[in-house]
């Protein structure tokens, strides 16, 4: 069987017949990308109450991402990108999910698998890269909606000639609707991991806008369907790679998620403060004039502010272990980056959850007006931070300062 016998005019498309479109803005120096970051954020802040309202999803602010050329910010340098640091795609996640974290994390699985190109040949990650300077995004659409335990995948995947058939249907597909590229994860014969890289305009792919979930209602985390959709071989790659403790491509997406988190956390914070400051009457017992002056809630805003500070310190002290780890190139190195992610990870994600959920006890029953919008700082931090468990981090950092057990290379610290 071929796959020119499955859908036979499949084999005569490629790529590069891919519709033409503005090309991208090419960003010169890692200021110019924050700055084009907190540019954007400005802008998207504006709808995005109206946005998690109406689940309305942010068609045209992912496009002007693309344009201001903010996914081609960590393309290697060798390719024609800027490879910004670690820190600096912290910043611009952080930038974004404060002024709407659904915006913030349609990225995410961009800048995490973009790294894979580099597992390949250098004709395939010419190609990629190439793509991906002239605006072309990650999506993803490796998980299921399944209880088997997380990859174990029930598609059915077949060798054809030429490359590869996929048929099945994913969940938790962020940023595949918006996306030019929607990666998911198969097996070789030797059932190591390999990355299919598929086309989203193939015959058989269908991105469902189905995501109900209470929070990040935007990022259209929903269903992917793949019917005989066929996969060259030119977009397949050796994800196993990834595993590898001495290439910690991984951690970005630790440190993209706590970033996130950070976001979430300070935009409710800063939400509180206005609040107070602008809507709050002195309660009763209040001996001053104004509930800012009130000495529990100024005790409480202290805690929470301190919270999101050490969060943020926390959160650019692992981006730099990351730009160390991956400039040494050591197990060791990329073990202690790996720490320093799940430190920040459960700090930012602490942060979030925390804050968003006592902006209302300091602010009180008037802050759940519809109006403001206020809950949905809580039910973004509560959904985002449920990616992965926290308790494992906690597992992972208690092992290694007990044990010595370090975590093993697909472990999700």
């Amino acid at each position: 069987m071929t796959h020119a016998d499955i859908l036979p005019d499949r084999a005569s498309r490629s790529p590069s017949a891919r519709p033409r479109r503005t090309p991208a803005a090419r960003l010169g120096s890692e200021a110019e990308v924050i700055a084009a970051a907190t540019r954007l954020a400005d802008s998207f802040r504006a709808g995005a109450i109206e946005r998690d309202r109406g689940r309305l999803l942010p068609y045209e602010e992912v496009a002007a991402l693309k344009q201001a050329g903010l996914f081609a910010i960590t393309v290697p340098r060798p390719f024609g990108g800027l490879d910004v640091s670690a820190v600096t795609v912290a910043e611009v996640t952080r930038l974004l999910s404060a002024a709407d974290p659904s915006i913030g994390q349609i990225p995410q699985n961009h800048f995490c698998f973009l790294p894979v190109f580099s597992f390949g040949s250098v004709e395939q990650a010419e190609f990629f890269y190439g793509r991906v300077l002239a605006g072309d995004s990650i999506g993803n659409a490796h998980s299921e909606n399944s209880r088997k335990r997380a990859g174990v995948y029930e598609h059915d995947l077949r060798r054809v000639e030429g490359g590869w058939v996929v048929t099945g249907r994913k969940f938790y597909s962020t940023g595949a609707i918006f996306a030019d590229w929607i990666p998911f994860i198969g097996y070789d014969d030797q059932q190591r991991q390999l990355m299919f890289f598929v086309d989203a305009t193939a015959e058989g792919v269908t991105v469902l806008d189905d995501w109900t979930g209470m929070g990040q209602r935007t990022t259209a985390s929903g269903t992917t369907v793949f019917e005989k959709v066929f996969v060259p071989d030119a977009h397949v790659f050796p994800y196993y790679k990834a595993g590898d403790s001495t290439r910690p491509t991984r951690l970005l997406a630790a440190l993209i998620h706590s970033a996130i988190d950070l976001g979430i956390a300070e935009e409710a914070l800063s939400d509180a403060r206005h609040y107070i400051l602008h809507n709050n009457r002195p309660w009763i017992d209040n001996p001053h004039e104004e509930h800012a002056q009130e000495p529990f809630v100024i005790q409480k805003f202290g805690e929470l502010g301190f919270a999101v500070r050490t969060a943020e310190r926390l959160l650019r002290h692992a981006a730099q272990e990351i730009d160390h780890a991956r400039a040494n190139g050591g197990a060791e190195a990329a073990t202690q980056a790996a720490l320093a992610a799940a430190d920040a990870r459960y700090a930012c994600a602490t942060a979030a959850v925390t804050v968003a959920d006592q902006l209302f006890p300091l602010t009180g029953a008037r802050a759940t007006l519809e109006k403001y919008d206020l809950d949905r700082h809580w039910r973004n931090a509560r959904t985002h931070t449920l990616h992965d468990p926290l308790r494992w981090k906690l597992f992972h950092l208690g092992n290694y300062y007990l044990n010595g057990v370090e975590p093993g290379p697909r472990s999700l610290i």
